[in-house]
């Protein structure tokens, strides 16, 4: 079965900056799975944004593997490329024109004013902003409109850098004419999973994350440490539920509520110990990640499959991106350098000033 373009187009995506652990699945890769069918769904590996934060060469030769495992893990997941579009953001050319041309579209002023910015930059420890990560959401915007999707998921911190991207579309479209849609956020209740340590939310950086690549005994041993209530020292003290993270884990990952509701009273009532509460989700999560494993398993034995995958995703954009810049230059009068030496265009003609 072919990508239906018929249905609206959708497109989210990550950055190559390592494995993909439960906090992803959670808050976006689990939502895809179910998008995937209700749109044609493109997903982008964002390499070029890493450069924004970490543009030094120990990391972007690591980028390559870094793809890999993405595309390994949108497989075991369940992406399904004969229904969604896998591709990689740098080899598709037209992104860096249409880049520029964007960048004439939007002031300092309202890029300034995007908090997510400043944020980026603190947790990135950079002393100043970059000029390549002010202009992020430009980028971002880029990644959106040159598929000319409708729809783009995102949590409802994200939802600005949509806005912005409607911006764009919207002032394009007013100096030169129809060409892109004027995209839609799709606020999902996107939930954010603190990590092991009950500290901050799960990241690559933070080391507090169970990726879904893990195996069984990983897992195990990351459970037995997680952070849970530290005012309970004995299993036969009243814990805390609320604001646990063993017990937020239960709620997302343990399909038996039944087995949680009751696992929470007995917490509650000092009548179970962390010890129990924990083997029971690693229990949980290990029965969630078998059926991811295997299949990572087997495209790693079968490498040219995923190969095959990204090849036919990234073919597939580069039309579209084609055809886009095709529709941008038409509208704006930038198709004149397609025929710059053709003998009906006497650019060269006797100068008469």
């Amino acid at each position: 079965m072919a990508p239906n373009p018929t249905k609206p187009r959708m497109l989210t995506g990550d950055r190559p900056t390592g494995r993909l652990h439960l906090g992803h699945y959670a808050g976006s890769l689990a939502n895809r799975v179910k998008l995937q069918h209700q749109y044609d769904a493109f997903f982008i590996i964002a390499d070029l944004h890493t450069l924004t934060t970490k543009p030094e060469r120990e990391y972007i030769i690591n980028i390559p593997t870094f793809i890999r495992e993405i595309v390994l893990d949108y497989l075991a997941v369940g992406i399904d490329p004969q229904v969604s579009t896998i591709f990689v953001q740098s080899a598709i050319p037209e992104t860096y024109q249409l880049n520029l041309i964007f960048e004439m579209l939007v002031s300092v002023t309202r890029l300034e004013r995007l908090p997510s910015l400043k944020d980026m930059a603190r947790d990135a420890h950079l002393d100043s902003m970059p000029f390549g990560l002010l202009g992020y959401p430009v980028l971002q915007a880029v990644d959106i409109l040159l598929p000319r999707a409708q729809v783009v998921p995102v949590g409802k911190d994200n939802q600005a850098h949509v806005e912005l991207a409607r911006e764009m579309a919207r002032r394009f479209n007013n100096l030169y004419g129809e060409v892109f849609p004027e995209p839609e956020a799709l606020i999902g209740n996107v939930p954010t999973l603190v990590g092991t340590d009950g500290q901050s939310k799960m990241s690559k950086s933070l080391s507090n994350a169970i990726y879904l690549s893990d195996d069984a005994a990983t897992v195990e041993t990351k459970v037995k440490g997680m952070y849970t209530d530290p005012k309970r020292l004995r299993a036969s003290d009243p814990g805390t539920v609320e604001g646990n993270p063993v017990f937020d884990y239960h709620e997302a990952f343990n399909p038996d509520k039944a087995e949680v509701d009751e696992l929470k009273e007995r917490y509650r009532a000092g009548k179970v110990g962390d010890v129990e509460v924990k083997a029971k989700l690693t229990k949980a999560i290990n029965a969630m990640l078998d059926p991811f494993r295997e299949k990572r398993a087997y495209y790693i034995a079968h490498p040219k499959f995923a190969q095959d995958v990204l090849a036919h995703g990234i073919r597939r954009m580069q039309a579209e991106a084609r055809e886009t810049m095709d529709f941008v230059r038409a509208a704006t009068g930038l198709s004149y350098s397609l025929d710059l030496f053709a003998d009906e265009i006497d650019l060269f003609g006797e100068y008469d000033g």
